[in-house]
């Protein structure tokens, strides 16, 4: 069987340890934001553009890596996302999704004409109350577990 591949950058966007899904245009359901990587973007790129285009924000993508600084000739490191998915095993259509955190200050979306217009910013708590895809569901609960414990220093309660 022959199936598409597709590699995607998605990035949970997070604000006052909420963390930003928008009802998805196409499937109508709660997802992050990002889409395909193009031709000439590195992952990180994508993910940026992405959210720009999608919510309007300006975000900073957190380093989840304590990899070493590298810079030699033609050799950079580049930012390291918070992992990588395999989605659509099984299915004709596969992802390979690099998962990004970031945070913004903003709090009210504007994204352009084309996208997606309705958002919510869900709590740890909210993110269990709510019928999201499983995947989407434990990867934002993983994120803000992971926000919480190596970014605040706090603990989830």
């Amino acid at each position: 069987m022959k199936y598409n591949k597709s590699i995607t950058a998605t990035v949970y966007v997070i604000n006052n340890e909420k963390v930003l899904l928008h009802q998805h245009k196409k499937y109508k359901t709660w997802f992050p934001l990002g889409g395909h990587i193009e031709e000439d973007e590195f992952p990180h790129e994508a993910a940026l553009r992405e959210v720009k285009e999608e919510s309007g924000f300006d975000v900073t993508l957190i380093e989840t890596e304590l990899a070493p600084e590298i810079e030699l000739a033609r050799v950079k490191r580049i930012p390291a996302p918070f992992c990588l998915l395999h989605e659509g095993i099984g299915s004709v259509e596969h992802f390979f999704d690099f998962i990004y955190i970031a945070v913004t200050t903003e709090i009210v979306p504007h994204p352009e004409s084309n996208e997606s217009k309705e958002f919510k910013w869900f709590s740890y708590a909210e993110l269990q109350d709510y019928d999201i895809k499983l995947h989407i569901k434990n990867t934002a609960l993983a994120i803000l577990e992971y926000y919480q414990k190596n970014i605040l220093g706090g603990c989830n309660g």
